[in-house]
């Protein structure tokens, strides 16, 4: 197939059944400065089906001194919808293990400007997590010749998990941009690009280094998320400039520079 070929639209993973889990903090880790991995553990978790890929939930952020009804389920949260609501914000699985029932979770931290990073510096062993899902996940094109991976810190856990599910016969090119050095992870396969002291959302190395690369020939699939601005530079390059199939380049918009983060 040629980079012109008709392209499928993009596959998922079927939807499984949505539901509320309410589950503990078993360990909080801090993996580079600005960012940290919060697992949850419990036998409920062991119905997760995870999906893999950029499979995500909907984290719900209660005020403190609100009281839960007993037992706190789908049904029951939407119930309270009249009295409160949670502030609500989307996460990707970073790790799911079915033979522990543990699930990892990664947060980017910004300091009190966003409510899952304000919740995600103070959380210790012990607290509680409530989510809902999960939702379907992407799941590669199997006829792709290669494979474009693209986005900044918040699409690193769905892009490690895009890589380890990759054919191993098929070239992937993945490039996160992240704040400096000490935000790299020992992940294989990504090409790290540092903003340089420039800020999140205000920064154009994506592109720079995508419109700068020498991307195979072939039948692509791009897989890409993060700051709209971003996406939206990336896609433009790839669709005006390399005459990618519109079908194969759907970015996905994480977040949106001047509007209230996670």
């Amino acid at each position: 197939m040629s980079a012109n070929s008709p392209a499928p639209a993009r596959r998922r993973s079927r939807r499984q059944e949505t539901r509320l889990w309410r589950v503990p903090v078993v360990r909080v880790e801090r993996v580079t400065p600005r960012l940290a991995r919060v697992t949850v553990r419990d036998d409920s978790l062991a119905e997760l089906a995870g999906a893999g890929t950029d499979q995500h939930v909907m984290i719900y952020l209660y005020p403190g001194d609100v009281v839960l009804p007993e037992p706190l389920t789908l049904e029951s949260a939407r119930g309270l919808w009249s009295q409160v609501r949670p502030m609500t914000r989307t996460y990707t699985v970073r790790r799911h293990d079915p033979v522990t029932n543990e699930v990892d979770f990664d947060f980017v931290l910004h300091g009190d400007s966003g409510p899952a990073s304000a919740w995600a510096e103070r959380v210790g062993v012990g607290d509680e997590l409530i989510f809902v899902g999960p939702s379907p996940a992407y799941q590669p094109d199997p006829a792709a010749d290669w494979y474009l991976l693209a986005g900044d810190e918040t699409a690193l856990p769905a892009i490690a998990s895009i890589l380890r599910v990759l054919p191993e016969d098929k070239r992937a090119l993945a490039f996160v941009e992240i704040a400096d050095a000490a935000e790299e992870q020992p992940v294989p396969g990504i090409t790290w690009l540092h903003r340089g002291g420039v800020p999140a959302g205000e920064c154009t190395v994506l592109v720079d280094t995508i419109r700068a690369a020498e991307l195979p020939g072939g039948l692509p699939e791009v897989w890409m998320a993060g700051e709209r601005a971003a996406m939206l530079a990336v896609r433009a390059h790839l669709l005006d400039e390399r005459g990618f199939p519109r079908q194969r380049v759907r970015p996905t918009t994480y977040w949106r520079l001047g509007e209230s983060g996670n």
